[in-house]
């Protein structure tokens, strides 16, 4: 149910437009990425799959799953940088970024 601000002020007031209710984005400007079903990336990620090639077989809720062998494999875009098709070995790989995972702040006590 959309309560107007006329139903919350009373009945003989004016009419105005229902409340909108906005998402936080948590200060994050969102883009799309360049990287679609098909492609031929490399993985920047470090970690047992850095270096290795393959192709974006799906896109799920935010991540990439990536065929790596005869296993495919979740990345997000910013982990995986794309290549010619056909590439088997990446020279002068950019390593991705590390970010940390956030932790919840716990107030001292």
């Amino acid at each position: 149910a959309v309560e107007t601000v006329a139903a919350a002020k009373g009945a003989g007031e004016e009419c105005e437009a229902p409340l909108k209710k906005k998402r936080p984005s948590g200060g994050r400007h969102r883009t799309a990425t360049d990287l679609v079903i098909g492609n031929t990336v490399a993985v920047r990620r470090s970690g047992e799959h850095y270096g290795q090639v393959g192709p974006v077989i799906a896109s799920r809720n935010g991540y990439l799953l990536v065929q790596l062998g005869s296993r495919p494999t979740y990345f997000r875009a910013r982990d995986l940088q794309r290549v010619e098709p056909g590439t088997t070995e990446v020279v002068g790989l950019t390593p991705a970024p590390h970010r940390p995972l956030a932790r919840p702040q716990h107030a001292p006590q």
